[in-house]
């Protein structure tokens, strides 16, 4: 595990913040095992219906104990344990960046925190 320091200076580095490099990090893993799944289901199936000649019922059997395996597995559960913690840490920068808005309105000033040029 990296140290948070670090993780802060290569998310800049990459123009992000950290939760928006936790997000895209997480969704280039989601999307290997997607690809994979995809290419074992379809390799499967094939093998199932083509060259086994494996009965309706049977194969929805096992598509049935694919599927409760599936849930068993603990890597969608911590996927869905990143997700959260990544959608929280980003409500948290929206509410301080919110903040530090509604701050700049109170005192008389444009959100970008700098003072009004005089038109007149």
């Amino acid at each position: 595990m990296t140290s948070r320091r670090k993780r802060k200076r290569s998310a800049q580095a990459h123009g992000l913040t950290e939760a928006e490099l936790d997000l895209c990090e997480l969704l280039g893993e989601v999307l290997e095992a997607l690809r994979w799944n995809q290419i074992l289901g379809y390799s499967n199936q094939y093998l199932l219906h083509e060259r086994l000649e494996v009965d309706p019922d049977t194969r929805n059997r096992v598509m049935r104990a694919a599927a409760a395996a599936v849930e068993q597995n603990g890597r969608l559960q911590d996927w869905g344990r990143r997700l959260l913690d990544i959608q929280q840490a980003l409500r948290a920068m929206h509410e301080r960046m919110q903040g530090g808005e509604a701050t700049s309105r109170r005192n008389g000033l444009p959100e970008d925190g700098r003072e009004a040029a005089d038109d007149g």
